[in-house]
């Protein structure tokens, strides 16, 4: 089941949809190496701003007046503000955070918690990873009050065997079931992992690794969430204990 996820931030009306047509050469040769411009903003010297994805970052560019140069990072004024921080800001905030946060849900996803839950969170969890154990266990008290429902999304990344635990997992009859047990009672290694996994379970589980990896996640567990001020929120590892609260409940106790 999917639930819908209303984000509530605003654009500010200069941050302008940058034309894909006639791009200065330095800029084209960006695009070509990868990289997506995303928007345009008019900066100091008659330069030309732009902010742009690059390996799934995001990062401002600056055009020269003459359109023969280019140049990446903070443009900072002579009071030491960065010139671009606010147009960043809103694209990652707004609809960088909107693409993102229906990517998750897209994905192929285990259920933990209450399907009524409001509160929801995602996690990339592999079956051979220790970290997503404890995360699972440290969870618990949100979890079980029925207040937050934490999505595993499972990749088979760390171990050679790891795919095929994550392909039994996703092939039981009932996923939930079986991830909860076999975390809950750290049975993990137990698990026969399916050698050969039928193509639907593997396709499932590729996009999956290929979401986790557009969202700039190289580890597990990658847990995204939205804090307190609706903001997308990611934590590569496991949480410490200082932010769980954060992540699980930013708005209610436990």
């Amino acid at each position: 089941m999917k639930i819908s996820i209303y984000f509530t931030f605003l654009l500010p009306l200069n941050l302008i949809a940058a034309e894909t047509v006639n791009f200065p050469a330095p800029l084209t040769l960006f695009t070509q190496q990868g990289g997506e411009v995303v928007s345009s903003f008019k900066a100091p010297a008659n330069m030309t701003g732009y902010i742009a994805n690059f390996n799934n970052e995001t990062i401002t560019l600056y055009v020269t007046e003459d359109e023969k140069y280019l140049f990446t990072g903070p443009l900072m004024d002579a009071e030491g503000n960065s010139v671009g921080e606010e147009k960043l800001n809103a694209y990652v905030n707004g609809p960088k955070a909107v693409k993102n946060w229906q990517a998750l849900e897209d994905s192929y996803w285990v259920r933990d918690g209450s399907e009524s839950a409001k509160r929801i969170v995602y996690t990339f969890t592999d079956p051979n990873c220790p970290y997503c154990k404890q995360l699972w266990h440290k969870a618990r008290p949100w979890v079980d009050s029925g207040k937050v429902q934490i999505r595993h999304i499972l990749v088979g990344i760390l171990k050679a065997d790891s795919l095929g635990k994550a392909a039994a997992i996703l092939s039981a009859d009932n996923p939930e079931e079986q991830l909860n047990k076999l975390s809950g009672s750290g049975l993990f290694q137990s698990i026969k992992p399916i050698e050969n996994p039928e193509k639907m379970i593997r396709d499932k589980l590729i996009n999956n690794y290929k979401t986790m990896l557009s969202l700039g996640a190289r580890a597990t567990p990658a847990t995204f969430y939205l804090n307190a001020n609706g903001e997308f929120n990611k934590q590569i590892g496991l949480p410490p204990e200082s932010i769980l609260a954060d992540i699980f409940a930013p708005n209610v106790g436990k």
